[in-house]
């Protein structure tokens, strides 16, 4: 925003003391001026095209300690404080030099050193060429017992309905984030959503009834937003969401589920209740889907627009491929949800497989790996590299750890039944299931209530779930417990050799990609000969996966006692034919 002036009335006024020799008016109107600028309530700063400062108000005098006469001559920067980098100041003036003006918050810091929160909002001044001759800051202090939530309307920044911003603060507040994305080649999500039926509310009940249902709805906004988004009302029943991918805790479709699951909550006004609102959703992303302001906001809009053309109560991505992906992702999260909070611990869709691990000099099964098997109704086989990373992102993998683990324990205790001897079960764990304090008493327990004895149950970790302190103490109590640690995937991690010594496992597992590799380099074996005297050397048992061929078998057998895994031997089966299997190596109980 460019405001011209007259460049004679520049060159005509020599500089006085105010600095109202800046603007072109009779020496009157100049004393009004002044008395008016004194008199305002914001602070005002005037510099010249370079930034340096020529006038001051009494309220930038009284809100920072300093008198006109020590802010003249100083740089429009000399309050700045330490709370923003040189990057958001950099940011700030390319703006101003490329559009002519900024709003926005900043901490600054007053003679006194106390730094403060002001609302500030920029302008420059051009003359009729386009030159910038000076420029204009207004400032609002917003350290004045006022907390963000509770800031009067000021330089049309904020929706008066709702007390959130409005559509002038998205358009800084993207312009911001776009560059800060740019610079940092991340994303930027928005969202456009509108809380549906406002009309029939206005209708039916009144406008006060919809305007009641609006502030409602924005408190909602507020508290399922995270503090660093912006959130604004764009207008009528419209809001705007800007989200950083780097504040991004949980995926966006499911902040998109979340939102609508909260605004479609029914409502009541002064005890009165109103219906079901119906809120749609639409969700643009920068860069793939618009590489400027107007263009991401037009994407979103466009997708919210989709998501009322298709019922209503749905978000929708612009990328038709992306957001069905999303819904997908969605689709598994409540199927998963489901499974996992019924009173019956068979699904019916979810199982375990078993593979077993095999001596291969004895051709009897060591052990067995347990593997989870999901066939969706609506969406088919469901792969675990799939679902399993879903669990982890929205925070259900403790939950699914402690379900396959019920499982295998609920099995052991049916075969227990049939045989005299079973073999060991391997279950892969997670970093998160690790850090749960119960984690070693509700195992212990699970194993007691099932009548299995730990040293019966291996449980598979990765390097990298060592990286956490918690981890390895956890691990330390389990074996402690009697519970059997193995160490998966070895050979993908650069630093696996000096876990060995670190930490205390019961066997190695070395990774199909290590076997691959060491057929067809001789490097490689070499390595993996090395590996193998080492965790003989450990105690350690060694399980080698992925083993196929003959000649990879054959391969294996100078490296001394080891147990194999893969589909030379077996593929994983299900409980039928696994027990199946074990009644050829294991001797069924005799009855008397």
């Amino acid at each position: 925003m460019k405001y011209p002036t007259s460049k004679q009335g520049m060159a005509d006024e020599p500089a006085e003391d105010n600095g109202l020799a800046l603007l072109t008016c009779s020496e009157q109107s100049r004393h009004l001026l002044k008395l008016l600028l004194d008199n305002m309530l914001e602070s005002v700063v005037i510099t010249d095209h370079q930034g340096i400062i020529v006038s001051v108000n009494c309220a930038f005098s009284h809100m920072t300690g300093y008198s006109s006469q020590e802010a003249r001559g100083q740089s429009a920067r000399f309050m700045q404080s330490d709370h923003h980098d040189e990057l958001f100041h950099q940011q700030m003036w390319q703006q101003i030099s490329e559009t002519g003006a900024w709003y926005g918050q900043v901490w600054n810091q007053r003679k006194n050193g106390e730094v403060y929160l002001q609302h500030l909002n920029i302008f420059s001044i051009t003359n009729e060429q386009g030159e910038v001759t000076s420029m204009i800051g207004l400032g609002k202090d917003l350290s004045q017992g006022q907390s963000s939530h509770h800031i009067m309307p000021f330089f049309g920044l904020e929706d008066s309905l709702t007390g959130l911003g409005n559509r002038q603060l998205l358009s800084t507040r993207l312009d911001q984030a776009l560059a800060q994305a740019k610079q940092d080649n991340s994303q930027v999500s928005l969202i456009v959503l509108d809380v549906g039926r406002l009309r029939s509310i206005n209708e039916d009940l009144g406008l006060a009834w919809g305007d009641a249902t609006l502030r409602m709805q924005a408190d909602i906004l507020k508290q399922a937003v995270d503090k660093k988004d912006t959130l604004v009302r764009l207008h009528g029943d419209m809001f705007a969401i800007i989200r950083h991918e780097q504040e991004q805790e949980v995926p966006l479709a499911q902040f998109a589920n979340h939102l609508l699951e909260r605004l479609a909550q029914p409502t009541f006004i002064k005890g009165k209740h109103l219906q079901y609102l119906q809120p749609s959703l639409g969700i643009a992303v920068y860069p793939r889907d618009a590489q400027d302001n107007a263009g991401l906001l037009q994407a979103a809009e466009y997708a919210h627009s989709l998501a009322k053309f298709n019922g209503r109560h749905r978000f929708q991505f612009v990328d038709l491929e992306l957001h069905e992906l999303h819904h997908r992702e969605l689709a598994i999260q409540h199927s998963l949800q489901e499974i996992l909070t019924s009173a019956h611990h068979d699904s019916g869709e979810m199982m375990l497989y078993y593979q077993p691990q095999v001596c291969p000099k004895t051709q009897q099964i060591f052990s067995l790996e347990a593997l989870l098997r999901w066939h969706h109704p609506k969406l088919g086989q469901i792969s675990p590299a799939e679902f399993i990373p879903i669990a982890e992102q929205t925070g259900q993998s403790v939950a699914l750890d402690r379900w396959v683990i019920t499982q295998v324990c609920l099995q052991k205790a049916t075969w227990r039944q049939q045989f005299t001897h079973l073999p060991a079960v391997s279950i892969n764990l997670g970093a998160k299931q690790l850090v749960q304090e119960d984690f070693a008493i509700w195992m212990q327990e699970c194993a007691l209530q099932a009548g299995v004895r730990p040293s019966n149950i291996k449980l598979e970790v990765t390097e990298n779930t060592m990286i956490q302190s918690e981890c390895a103490q956890m691990l330390e109590t389990l074996r402690d417990l009697g519970f059997r640690i193995s160490l998966d995937d070895f050979g993908t991690g650069y630093s696996a050799l000096a876990s060995l010594h670190k930490f205390s496992f019961d066997e190695l597992k070395i990774d199909r990609s290590f076997v691959l590799e060491a057929s067809t380099s001789a490097r490689a074996f070499v390595l993996l000969e090395t590996v193998a005297q080492l965790a003989h050397q450990f105690s350690l048992d060694l399980v080698v996966e992925g083993v196929e061929t003959q000649a990879q078998l054959d391969m294996l057998a100078s490296l001394g006692p080891l147990t194999v895994q893969g589909y030379y031997y077996y593929k994983p089966m299900p409980v039928a034919e696994i027990t199946h299997l074990l009644a050829k190596d294991y001797q069924a109980p005799t009855h008397s």
